[in-house]
């Protein structure tokens, strides 16, 4: 009888164990058109209104806001790019739900305009090989959400006295910024670190990317919870 008390204390104790597990991993997001309703205190549990989340296959496009300007850092704080444009567009293929996150495809990210101050204002390119995937997660008690990247590959080539440095930075399950919910919404881009693969031994390992994007489609744009 001990025994069989303690095996289904430790049965309780299991479920309760992957009951946390469980609600701590559970994510979800919906993309709305207009502000959600809060289900509770501020924003919490924040629902998109029926008929208003934005469907599958919606387009997401971001230009660098003017005032600011695309920035790569290398591990020492040293700004190794800089670009004065920049355009990332993509698409959804998914509409999210209530245990559902929201996910897409990046179709275009183009820099325009870059240079290197590490290496006296140098003109640079940066040519994207792959977009990547994106994953949008709701951030809790707003009406905003952290952006992911996946899969995403870029190229950078700058002249050098020492020739032509080219790198490659990748995304792996990248946290990239903050998009804040509006009209129009906003992705702030905020030391998001991004790996090099091994190219040149004057590419940094790390780079830190900094940038503002706004959203210019569609508007508005708020993260939800659910619907």
């Amino acid at each position: 009888m001990k025994y069989v008390k303690m095996l289904s204390l430790a049965t309780v104790a299991a479920a309760a164990l992957m009951a946390v597990v469980g609600a701590s991993t559970a994510s979800a997001s919906v993309l709305c058109k207009t502000k959600p309703v809060a289900n509770g205190a501020g924003t919490a549990n924040a629902t998109c209104p029926e008929g208003w989340a934005y469907p599958v296959g919606t387009e997401i496009h971001g230009v660098l806001d003017p005032e600011q300007h695309f920035t790569l850092t290398d591990g020492e704080g040293n700004k190794t790019l800089t670009c004065k444009q920049s355009t990332v567009k993509g698409k959804t293929t998914n509409e999210g739900n209530s245990t559902e996150t929201v996910n897409g495809v990046i179709e275009t990210l183009t820099f325009e305009r870059c240079t290197s101050p590490f290496l006296g204002e140098t003109a640079c390119t940066i040519t994207t090989i792959k977009g990547g995937t994106l994953e949008l997660h709701w951030m809790g008690d707003t009406f905003n959400g952290t952006l992911t990247s996946d899969g995403a590959e870029v190229t950078t080539t700058c002249s050098s006295i020492f020739g032509s440095i080219h790198c490659i930075f990748t995304t792996v399950k990248t946290d990239i910024g903050v998009l804040t919910g509006g009209n129009p919404a906003t992705l702030d881009i905020e030391n998001a670190r991004i790996s090099q693969s091994p190219t040149n031994s004057l590419c940094p390992a790390e780079a830190k990317w900094d940038a503002k994007y706004e959203i210019t489609e569609p508007k508005p744009l708020y993260l939800a919870n659910e619907t």
